[in-house]
């Protein structure tokens, strides 16, 4: 069987076409950016988490209440009884989030429902990671004590 001129480019187009749609679907996209800047600035004393241990619990003790819904102590006792828990090691590639913070985060989306982009937007500490600490932070296990 025999292909005139114009069939065999016509095949070898398709066939090309068709390459190159299976090496664009096929290629995973590089990320444009690790991490974004302002996220990184979290380490650096921003975020409501430090105004939260730098400021309030300093100067006032009824907005620490009002945020947390526990006082100092209160946090403190609970912070030891589930740190084991919920801590975790750095990395080299980044420093973990505290055990502090991932109860802290906890405890503010309990008491408010804020949705984990707000949270994200106020901590510097991206929403997917938040949404992975924040039911592993359940302290079901330490509440019968």
């Amino acid at each position: 069987m025999e292909f005139d001129e114009y069939t065999l480019y016509s095949i070898a187009s398709v066939a090309i076409y068709t390459n190159m749609l299976a090496l664009k679907f096929n290629t995973r996209r590089r990320r444009r950016v690790w991490s974004r800047k302002w996220h990184e600035r979290r380490n650096m004393g921003m975020g409501i988490l430090h105004m939260l241990n730098d400021e309030l619990l300093q100067e006032d003790s009824a907005a620490y209440k009002n945020f947390l819904r526990l006082t100092n102590h209160q946090f403190e006792k609970l912070l030891r009884l589930v740190e084991p828990h919920i801590s975790r090691q750095d990395t080299v590639m980044r420093q973990c989030v505290s055990a502090r913070s991932r109860l802290e985060l906890t405890l503010r989306f309990l008491a408010t429902g804020e949705s984990y982009r707000s949270l994200m937007y106020s901590s510097r500490i991206h929403e997917s990671t938040i949404s992975l600490f924040i039911p592993e932070s359940s302290i079901d296990e330490e509440r019968s004590d």
